[in-house]
């Protein structure tokens, strides 16, 4: 029998993380709780008349982008340290399959988990800091998908990093963070831009472009090297 191709072996892995994910909510409640805790801090330092008198735009986005980078390590780490307590890592890297499909599967698992939470955090975040989501809503999803997909491209390969040499989210945090760099930077300016009516046009579209382009070079390079990390 033929070893499944790229896309659906990598859909098949993807399936099987998400079935052990929707029985147990490990990975999206401690993001949640995490968020939420986060988020309720932040709105009673700032309070909703400072959120009026700054504009939502020069505080929110950078409020909305702290809690999402680290609500996405304490997700992707959780995930990858799943693997390793079950022991199923070098199970899956002996499968019949292309061995960047083990890598697609994890970034479409994460992708997924990840995109529920940035949804909720920024519904919440509407609510707390109370601005008009819907009036924004299309572009806000896009810029939310364009540097969400980034930083779970890096994540579900440093998270195999760190879960390699026995470490867990600090050093997963001290990878990632310097290398997404680019991304929180083009998510801020995108997202101010939003809030403050704007739009995704100049600047900020420039930067879109500029985060969909970081976007292609982290999934290239994480495709090429996660087999690597597997093996060291």
């Amino acid at each position: 029998m033929s070893a499944p191709g790229f896309v659906r072996a990598s859909l098949e892995l993807a399936r099987k993380d998400l079935r052990l994910e929707w029985r147990t909510l490990e990975s999206l409640s401690s993001s949640f709780v995490f968020s939420l805790i986060v988020l309720v801090i932040f709105n009673f330092a700032f309070g909703v008349e400072t959120v009026k008198q700054l504009g939502a735009a020069r505080l929110v986005p950078g409020v909305v982008w702290s809690v999402l980078a680290f609500a996405a390590v304490v997700g992707v780490a959780r995930s990858m340290e799943l693997e390793r307590r079950r022991e199923t890592l070098a199970a899956l890297f002996l499968a019949p399959v292309d061995r960047g499909a083990l890598y697609g599967g994890k970034l479409l698992a994460n992708l997924v988990k990840n995109t529920i939470l940035q949804a909720v955090v920024i519904v919440l975040s509407a609510v707390l800091f109370d601005f008009d989501l819907f009036a924004i809503a299309a572009p806000t999803a896009l810029v939310l998908l364009v540097h969400g997909l980034g930083l779970v491209e890096l994540g579900t390969l440093f998270a195999a990093v760190a879960t390699r040499v026995g470490r867990g989210e600090a050093l997963l945090a001290t990878l990632l963070f310097p290398a997404a760099a680019p991304l929180f930077i083009s998510a801020v300016k995108c997202t101010g831009a939003l809030l403050d009516g704007r739009g995704l046009a100049g600047e900020s579209r420039t930067w879109l472009e500029i985060a969909i382009g970081f976007d292609v070079l982290y999934f290239l390079v994480a495709l090429a090297t996660f087999e690597f990390v597997l093996e060291e």
